[in-house]
């Protein structure tokens, strides 16, 4: 089958994260440090990390009490069905995957192809690839405890676009940047958000696939035309429309994703649905409550894996008081 044309558009070279000199000043020099100790975890045997990330799990839940007071309000507002000491054991599992997670950053950002496939697949490889060969496509990947595997494994499939934050470090920036597309330095478009949609869009319509994540609540003064309040988990939240603009300006099909990673076996399993059906509408709020119930659906089958400890629900509808800041940790 002939492949949709692609153009050789590379973003700006001022756009992307730079290597600089002031990296190497003592400022800089811890996270050099947790660079350095974090490279050698993914030579180490699956058990073996798996059982240092349940240690260090569990070393979190006990000293980072503003991420877990963040997480317990999370779990009780999207829970409330389950009891107290249910909703407690599913938080230190959390904390568990998610210190798994970032153990595994190291094979994410570092490992070779072969390394990685040898503990992760996709579900449905091939129908996913044919997907992406014959029509534009919009992979959106929630913030799983799995994120950083996922992007690793789809690398190399199909030409691919993907967007990242800057963080507060410069130095942890330029790192993930780098991280993430040197599996496939060729076809893998790493974009920045502060460029906007132009470039993202630009690549699809030329036959890039989209890998997105839109779980995100940028807050109350950046709340404007783009954004809705939409159900997840049946609570109203601020939820990103675009995915529905996306879908609209590019005419691809929308498929929900998810990476489980089995703590017995150290293997990841990404998994994508279905099209989302009739989508996008000409209903923005239609369209986010959508893409919110094919996340609460993926969320549902391994709860202990979403990133409870993000302030999801920081932005309230009726301007009401942040819920994170109440009885906050001492």
């Amino acid at each position: 089958m002939k492949k949709r044309p692609k153009i050789p558009y590379r973003p700006a070279a001022d756009t992307r994260p730079q290597f600089e000199a002031r990296f190497l000043l003592p400022q800089f020099w811890g996270t050099w440090a947790r660079l350095f100790l974090l490279r050698p975890i993914m030579y180490l045997p699956r058990k073996w990390v798996m059982a240092l990330g349940g240690v260090l799990g569990n070393h979190m839940y006990r000293r980072n009490k503003k991420r877990r007071h963040i997480a317990e309000i999370n779990l009780r507002m999207c829970f409330p069905e389950l009891s107290n000491s249910a909703r407690a054991k599913l938080l230190r599992e959390h904390f568990r995957q998610h210190a798994r997670g970032l153990l595994d950053a190291a094979l994410a950002m570092w490992g070779s192809r072969k390394r990685i496939d040898r503990i992760a697949r996709i579900d449905r490889r091939e129908w996913l690839i044919n997907m992406m060969r014959k029509q534009p496509v919009i992979i959106i990947a929630f913030h799983l405890t799995t994120l950083e595997m996922s992007g690793a494994m789809v690398a190399g499939t199909h030409p691919l676009v993907a967007m990242m934050n800057r963080t507060r470090n410069p130095l942890l920036t330029w790192q993930m940047w780098r991280g993430r597309t040197h599996l496939d330095k060729e076809n893998l478009q790493m974009l920045m958000r502060d460029q906007g949609l132009r470039p993202l869009v630009r690549l699809i319509r030329a036959g890039h696939t989209c890998f997105f994540s839109p779980d995100e609540d940028f807050g109350r003064p950046r709340i404007d035309a783009h954004t809705v309040f939409a159900p997840f988990f049946g609570v109203a939240t601020s939820t990103l429309t675009v995915v529905g603009r996306l879908a609209k300006m590019t005419g691809a099909v929308v498929l929900p994703s998810a990476t489980r990673l089995d703590p017995k076996t150290g293997c990841y399993t990404m998994t994508v649905d279905a099209p989302l059906k009739n989508f996008p509408s000409n209903a923005p709020q239609a369209d986010a409550a959508a893409v919110n119930r094919a996340m609460e659906t993926l969320i549902r089958a391994a709860p202990a894996e979403y990133m409870w400890t993000f302030r999801r629900f920081k932005s309230r509808p009726d301007g009401g008081a942040n819920p994170y800041k109440q009885n906050p940790p001492q």
